[in-house]
């Protein structure tokens, strides 16, 4: 059987690796959803969907029971979402989210989503601040290949530049 994970993963962290480690033996294969796929280079989405992707094969290398696929959001009615979810990748059996949101909008179509386990309490969005605000306690929240990946094209400073306008532009609102 085959699973399949969405997720934004911006960036990949230790929290999004326990959970695909844990499917993976559940399942045969697992196939990596990377959500908000039309949306990078933002504040709230830094990296573009091949970054993502490439996150996944720095850390778990050329796995073989790993998919991924890129499902951009439907800017639109959310019922559309299963419609893009079937669309864009392979063929799975059931879904996996923790997401309220997901997990409605798949329903609609009949596609059975359950929760997975949480495995610590790491949030990207916490990454991303502390990226932003200069700290280096980032560094423990992701694999080291990420970390690695990251600096190399550029992540740090390109996630402290979004932020820094995102915020003068709230501030201006």
């Amino acid at each position: 059987m085959r699973a399949l994970l969405v997720g934004r993963f911006q960036p990949l962290h230790w929290g999004h690796v326990k959970v695909v480690e844990w499917l993976l033996t559940h399942y045969d294969e697992v196939v990596v959803a990377i959500g908000s796929a039309d949306k990078a280079l933002t504040a709230d989405n830094p990296f573009t969907p091949g970054e993502r992707i490439e996150m996944f094969r720095r850390h778990f290398g050329a796995n073989c029971r790993l998919l991924y696929c890129a499902v951009p959001d439907t800017n639109g009615p959310t019922s559309l979402w299963g419609a893009y979810l079937r669309h864009w990748c392979p063929q799975h059996h059931v879904v996996y989210s923790n997401n309220p949101w997901v997990a409605a909008a798949l329903s609609f179509w009949g596609i059975e989503v359950r929760t997975h386990p949480r495995f610590g309490e790491y949030s990207a969005t916490s990454i991303r601040a502390l990226i932003a605000q200069g700290s280096n306690e980032w560094r423990q929240m992701v694999p080291p290949a990420v970390a690695e990946y990251i600096e190399e094209i550029g992540g740090v400073e390109r996630i402290k530049t979004l932020m820094a306008s995102h915020t003068s532009a709230t501030s201006r609102v």
